[in-house]
């Protein structure tokens, strides 16, 4: 008899909602989702410890019955569709920012929030059948598991770790994740299991949570093929146009808010350059929701007046015109203070493009031999990289080269065969 998973997919039904705040982690869901539906090794059912009625909306756009495969009460789907519509308004006005606008955002937030959280309870009836119960994303600040799961002694749960990145590294984040971390902890018994993306995050589970080298699973995602290619100079400038940007040389980097992607260093690396007049002619291009608005921008930027007009921040780029953006970069910048795994540099790499890293946590392990990797806060060594990589056409393309080759590591069929050896694993079956 096939295992029978049931499988959150709280995320997708977030990013169903709101296309702009899709990432890296919603990707790898998307293919946890599609191959666990075709796969023989076992039938799968849904639920959803937020965005209900996003979930259920997102299965139906999937070809999916949603009554057949997702777990849940008609009186939660009703609180959450409620918190679905509130949650519109408040991102339906989010470019207001009058005073009243924003007191009524804050309100209506909070009352999303408390709605959505009336909607996470599971029955116990809904687990009767389930073997493995699988949370793919860390679901902060709710407990990892619901209730019912967590009681549930017979169920092997799996949660999927991107990172302990807040908990690992205070003087960064700062401490107000310590009570969901408490939680996180206590959620850990013998019947519990952990996949994560790379090496590093496995060291710090092992440093910071209860669960045995037995209980980890490495499964590292991969960059899309249908998405992420060497795009034609024709396709880059359409795109280019498209998005209002000039056809002039340029650096890449993509921008998610947070200290930790650290934004201050790369532009002031670019300010010096820019100020030598060793760069006169590329920008700094800075895709991603909220660039703009990032006070890490703006303050760099204060610093260096001569960089008006020369760093770009178009916002959020559909993920069908990210590889022209990639593909048309002069390089790929990544100076992060620690990652998890680092997809962006891979999705860089396989389209053909030269990457600067940093050389923290998981860098290593994504970028390897095929781009340059330098301490995230070593001004002197970006710049040169920066400068070495522009003006020479040779380098640049031994680095493409490189970069392909070293993107076919990495494959959703790996990640899959991965996933499916920890299920088996955890149940005590043998490959």
């Amino acid at each position: 008899m096939k295992p029978q998973i049931l499988l959150d997919l709280a995320i997708l039904g977030n990013g169903f909602d709101r296309k702009s705040a899709r990432r890296g982690v919603e990707r790898q869901v998307d293919h946890l989702f599609e191959s666990l539906l075709k796969s023989d090794f076992c039938d799968v059912s849904f639920t959803a410890t937020s965005s209900l009625a996003g979930t259920y909306d997102f299965l139906r756009a999937n070809g999916i019955e949603p009554e057949r495969r997702l777990k849940f009460s008609p009186k939660a789907l009703s609180s959450s569709r409620t918190a679905q519509r509130l949650a519109r308004e408040v991102h339906r006005t989010i470019e207001d920012r009058s005073l009243r606008a924003r007191s009524l955002r804050k309100i209506q937030a909070l009352a999303a929030g408390w709605l959505e959280k009336r909607a996470t309870d599971i029955a116990n009836d809904f687990l009767s059948d389930t073997d493995i119960y699988h949370t793919p994303h860390t679901n902060y600040p709710l407990a990892p598991f619901p209730t019912a799961v967590q009681k549930n002694r017979r169920i092997r749960k799996f949660l999927t770790i991107h990172d302990l990145m807040v908990f690992k590294h205070p003087e960064i984040f700062g401490t107000a994740f310590r009570p969901y971390f408490k939680r996180l902890r206590e959620c850990f018994s013998e019947t519990t299991f952990a996949f994560c993306a790379s090496e590093s995050v496995r060291a710090d589970i092992l440093e910071l949570t209860p669960l045995k080298p037995e209980q980890i699973f490495k499964a590292s995602p991969a960059a899309e093929q249908n998405l992420f290619y060497p795009a034609n100079e024709a396709e880059i400038r359409a795109t280019l146009h498209e998005l209002a940007l000039p056809v002039t040389p340029y650096f890449l980097a993509l921008s998610v808010p947070g200290t930790h992607k650290n934004f201050s260093h790369l532009i002031r690396c670019f300010g010096k350059l820019a100020r030598s007049r060793e760069l006169a002619d590329h920008n700094l291009l800075i895709v991603g929701r909220n660039a703009a608005r990032s006070p890490f921008v703006a303050d760099a930027l204060e610093k260096y007046p001569e960089l008006a007009g020369r760093v770009l921040t178009p916002g959020f780029v559909p993920d069908e015109k990210l590889a022209a953006i990639y593909s048309g970069a002069a390089a790929f910048l990544f100076p992060s203070l620690v990652e998890g795994f680092g997809l962006p540099p891979l999705e860089a790499m396989q389209c053909g493009v030269p990457v600067i890293s940093s050389n923290t946590t998981s860098m290593p392990e994504v970028v390897g031999d095929a781009g340059i990797l330098l301490p995230p806060t070593d001004v002197d060594g970006w710049c040169q990289a920066m400068l070495k990589v522009s003006c020479d056409e040779k380098l640049r393309k031994e680095m493409a080269e490189k970069s392909i080759e070293r993107a076919k590591l990495f494959s959703w069929e790996r990640f899959i065969e991965a996933t499916i050896h920890g299920y088996r694993t955890s149940l005590g079956s043998k490959d």
